[in-house]
């Protein structure tokens, strides 16, 4: 059996299944620019951070003279990012006003924790140890870079996601002394 429709009719058809379909495109390209699983991408936070947050390659970041790396991850430069620094899945976030006002180690010290967050998981005590090992084995962090360290966060309390500073520095001194790193 075939349905016909007036002219009139197929217009006005053709003018709905036209906006649905409209409707239905800006949907899916909305979702699309979504983070996925509430995770974004770099793109994605610049986006939302605005200001002057931007997006550096592989190799892009300075510290102090250093290049630090994350494998071939970017670092976000975010100046309102309420910490020093900070990771998503894919990318550190770092603040460079913030940065500003430590010495060389700590600022050291601070991406490579990000960057153990990377490497490691979630987990605080993992990414201290993976960033003062790291540090031990590329050769920027002393014994006297990590007792800055161990000044930057001892004031820190305990939370939720940290234990104390003075039991992360314990902590961190123990995994910096460990003889198996090289």
């Amino acid at each position: 059996m075939t349905i016909r429709f007036s002219g009139r009719i197929a217009r006005r058809i053709g003018a709905g299944l036209a906006l649905t379909l409209a409707v239905t495109v800006a949907a899916v390209a909305q979702d699309l620019n979504a983070p996925k699983d509430g995770v974004p991408t770099p793109e994605q936070y610049v986006a939302t951070a605005g200001g002057d947050s931007r997006i550096l390659q592989k190799g892009e970041f300075v510290l102090d003279g250093h290049r630090p790396q994350c494998g071939h991850r970017p670092t976000v430069v975010d100046s309102k990012l309420d910490d020093y620094g900070a990771a998503y899945p894919g990318f550190i976030i770092m603040n460079p006003k913030y940065l500003a006002k430590v010495s060389t180690p700590v600022k050291m010290w601070i991406y490579a924790h990000e960057c153990g967050h990377q490497f490691r998981g979630p987990d605080e005590q993992t990414a201290d140890c993976f960033a003062v090992q790291r540090g031990r084995r590329y050769g920027w962090l002393t014994q006297e870079g990590l007792e800055e360290v161990c000044s930057f966060i001892a004031p820190a309390k305990g939370d939720a996601m940290h234990f104390s500073g003075s039991y992360r520095c314990d902590y961190m001194r123990k995994c910096f002394a460990d003889p198996s790193i090289r």
